[in-house]
């Protein structure tokens, strides 16, 4: 390399570098510390990145909202994967308090923020967040990150190949501590959950391998979970689908995720045992 283009390299990373603390520094001063979400009203999410303003700016599908307000007073619910809390303030919200949430996410960055939202809007007594992994047993787990910023998604535990078969460099690792669900219940003394909510973008199936116990319960009534196929007759989605009907579940509803039109597919589906959606 030239001189002259060791100096061209130098400015390009330096104007980089000024344009990318400039964005920053105007939207930290543009946007307040706690934004109003668009996923529902009264709730106040915390914005420290890009990430982050997009998720408190995302909608609910209709379905999906019908079923966190067809919970009930007194009910439990289990946000695994839980992120900056979508799901776990919704339900604090529309149910004012009234249902308990255990909020789990393993990500040191996303974690903070989701502490702060149940600080900003109250629900200290309501949601119980959790910073560990869940899987198939009890055990150190490597935290394979996709991107550290708070409100980042697709990371994996242990393997570096995602949800779509893609494979990654980390962007770090970090060792955590892993349980499974059935490990909490029976030896921590958590509450059966009565609705539980599942994505994890890839774990799916290791989670539901080590609930099997918990499933059998007869207090939950609904589990939304995303399931992913990369090809037809893919083993990890038939082998949920396997491990819910077993378990007394009827796949009640399916819902496409959009950008996904061939293989692979992303779905959100909701498996119920004697439950049905509000106006089913």
């Amino acid at each position: 390399m030239t001189e002259k283009e060791r100096l061209r390299d130098y400015i390009a990373f330096k104007i980089v570098n000024l344009f990318q603390s400039t964005f920053k520094a105007r939207l930290m001063d543009k946007l307040p510390l706690y934004k109003e979400a668009a996923f529902c009203k009264g709730v106040y999410c915390y914005v420290s990145s890009m990430v982050e303003l997009r998720r408190s700016e995302r909608l609910f599908l209709p379905d999906v909202y019908a079923w966190l307000s067809g919970f009930k007073p007194g009910e439990v619910f289990y946000d695994i994967g839980a992120n900056i809390g979508m799901f776990s303030l919704t339900a604090a919200k529309i149910h004012n308090g009234q249902v308990q949430t255990y909020a789990f996410e393993p990500s040191f960055s996303t974690f903070g923020s989701l502490v702060r939202n149940v600080i900003g809007n109250g629900f200290g007594d309501v949601i119980i967040p959790f910073s560990i992994a869940l899987g198939r047993a009890r055990g150190v787990r490597s935290f394979n990150y996709t991107d550290i910023a708070s409100g980042a998604s697709v990371h994996t535990l242990d393997t570096l190949v995602n949800q779509t078969g893609g494979e990654f460099t980390p962007a770090f690792k970090q060792q955590v501590i892993s349980y499974s669900l059935d490990d909490l219940v029976e030896q921590f003394g958590f509450p059966v959950p009565t609705h539980i909510k599942i994505d994890v973008d890839g774990g799916e199936l290791e989670i539901m391998e080590g609930m099997q116990g918990v499933l059998r319960d007869s207090s939950i009534k609904s589990i939304l979970v995303e399931i992913t196929q990369n090809h037809h007759e893919d083993k990890q989605a038939l082998r949920i689908l396997d491990i819910l009907k077993k378990s007394g579940f009827r796949r009640t509803l399916d819902i496409p995720h959009s950008g996904f039109k061939t293989y692979p597919l992303v779905s959100d589906t909701l498996f119920t045992k004697d439950w049905n959606l509000p106006n089913d």
